[in-house]
Order: structure tokens, then C-alpha cells, then sequence
């Protein structure tokens, strides 16, 4: 392969594998087996809301929660 080859398959990995990362922390908990949470800071850094998805897949929010997005996933006990 030649240079060029080269540096275009690597720039396709590349590629590939921002969004494999992307997709796998966009992801939802899995239902009975995870649950997470997110909170939503204002621009001084200050918490303004969030939420929490249950392991039975409910949802509960405080405060300007805004949408799911950015949570932490942790396992169900």
C-alpha cells in the first residue's frame, strides 16, 4: 500500500473509531442491569438540575433537568 493508501485507511479509522466511542457513551442503561444519572451545571458551575434512570427503566428529575444526555452508568445491586 502506498502512502497515500496509508494515511486515507488511517484517517477511516480514525473516523470509525470516534464514533464507536461516541456511540457506546450515548448509550442508555440497560434495563435491570443498569441504571445512571446526569446533572446540568449553569455557566458559573453551578448544579441546576438532573435526573436518575432506575433499574426498572423510570425516570426522576429535579430542577431544570433538561434532556437525558451525558449521564453516568452504573450497575444494578
Amino acid at each position: 500500500m502506498n502512502r497515500r493508501g496509508r494515511v486515507i485507511a488511517g484517517m477511516v479509522a480514525l473516523v470509525l473509531g470516534i464514533v464507536t466511542v461516541g456511540s457506546v457513551a450515548a448509550r442508555w442503561p440497560i434495563l435491570g442491569q443498569e441504571w445512571a444519572e446526569w446533572t446540568r451545571y449553569d455557566a458559573a458551575g453551578n448544579a441546576i438540575g438532573g435526573g436518575r434512570i432506575e433499574c426498572d427503566g423510570t425516570v426522576q428529575t429535579w430542577g431544570d433537568a433538561g434532556r437525558a444526555q451525558g449521564f453516568t452508568i452504573y450497575p444494578c445491586q
